[in-house]
C-alpha cells in the first residue's frame, strides 16, 4: 500500500471530513499505543480505507469523542469509541506489510541506497512479529503475495491481470476477513480492485524511473514508447476504477457510505491526476 487512496476534500461534506480524521487520527493512536511511535508514522491512507471499510461493516457503530493529537497536544482531533478490534486489525495489517515492504525494498536496492532500510528492518521485524501473534492468517496472506509479487517479476511478465493479481488478492483477502457469507464476497471483490488500482496507479508512479533503473515495470514491458506505455496505463487504471464503482454500489456500507464514495468516485480520480501532473512538471 501506498498513500494513493485518499479522499478529495473539496467535495466532502465537512461532517463527513470530521469523521474521516477521526478513523485516520484513531489508526494514528492504535499504532503509537500497540507497535511504538515509529510506528505511528508509516500510517497512510490506504490503511485508512481499510479501518474505515472494516468500520462501515462492523455490526457496532464505532461513534466518535472529542480527543488530543499525540503529536500536537494543543491540537483537538476526534477519536473512535468503539471499533477496537478493528483498528488493531488494520494496524497489524499495516506493521507487516511494512516489514515486507521494507525487505522487498532491501533486495532490490544496492548496499547504500538499502543502507536505511537495512538499519530499520530489525525494528519492523519485532513489531510483525508482534502482530503475526495476534493475527497470525494476516502473514500468511502478506508474505504469500509476496512471494507470488516476486515470481511474477522475475517471470518479466508483460500481463497488467498477471502483475497485479498478487497485490490484488491479498487486499481482497485482508479487507474481507472476518466476515462471512455475502458481505464477505462483496468486500474480497472490492478489496481486489482496490489493490489492483493501487498496484497499477504505482506502477504509472514508477515508470520513468523503472525505465532508467532497468527495474521491473508492466507497463515499460508492454510499451517501449513512454507516451504510449502511459496512456495505456491510464487507460488500465481507468478500467480498475470503473469496475471499483460499481463494485461500490453493490457492497452498500452501513455507515461511512458517503466518505467511502467520495474516495471511490473522486479520490481515486485525483490522486491519479496527481501522478500525471507531477510528471508533466518533471518534463
Amino acid at each position: 500500500m501506498f498513500g494513493y487512496v485518499k479522499i478529495c476534500k473539496p467535495e466532502l461534506k465537512v461532517k463527513h471530513y470530521e469523521a474521516y480524521k477521526g478513523v485516520y487520527c484513531s489508526l494514528c493512536k492504535t499504532l503509537k499505543k500497540e507497535y511504538g511511535v515509529l510506528a505511528s508514522l508509516t500510517l497512510n491512507y490506504d490503511f485508512t480505507l481499510l479501518a474505515l471499510t472494516r468500520l462501515a461493516f462492523a455490526e457496532e457503530c464505532c461513534g466518535f469523542r472529542d480527543s488530543r493529537c499525540a503529536y500536537n497536544p494543543l491540537k483537538k482531533c476526534r477519536q473512535c469509541v468503539n471499533g477496537s478490534d478493528e483498528l488493531s486489525y488494520s494496524a497489524a495489517a499495516a506493521m507487516i506489510m511494512c516489514y515486507y515492504k521494507v525487505a522487498d525494498d532491501i533486495s532490490d536496492s544496492s548496499f547504500l541506497k538499502g543502507f536505511a532500510k537495512r538499519m530499520l528492518k530489525p525494528y519492523f521485524a519485532l513489531k510483525r512479529k508482534k502482530a503475526v501473534k495476534k493475527y497470525p492468517a494476516l502473514d500468511g496472506i502478506i508474505s504469500s503475495a509476496m512471494q507470488k509479487q516476486s515470481e511474477t517479476e522475475k517471470r518479466n511478465e508483460a500481463s497488467v491481470d498477471l502483475a497485479a493479481d498478487p497485490s490484488a488478492k491479498a487486499m481482497g483477502e485482508i479487507l474481507c476477513f472476518g466476515f462471512e457469507g455475502e458481505t464477505k464476497e462483496k468486500l474480497n471483490r472490492f478489496g481486489y480492485l482496490v489493490g489492483r488500482w493501487v498496484y497499477l496507479t504505482d506502477a504509472l508512479d514508477d515508470m520513468e524511473d523503472d525505465r532508467k533503473n532497468s527495474s521491473y515495470n508492466v507497463f515499460n514491458n508492454i510499451n517501449n514508447n513512454e507516451k504510449e506505455a502511459r496512456d495505456y496505463a491510464v487507460g488500465a487504471i481507468n478500467l480498475t476504477a470503473g469496475q471499483l464503482a460499481r463494485q461500490f454500489e453493490e457492497i452498500r456500507p452501513a455507515r461511512f457510505g458517503e466518505i467511502l464514495e467520495n474516495i471511490v468516485y473522486d479520490g481515486l480520480h485525483n490522486s491519479m491526476n496527481e501522478v500525471i501532473g507531477k510528471k508533466e512538471e518533471k518534463k
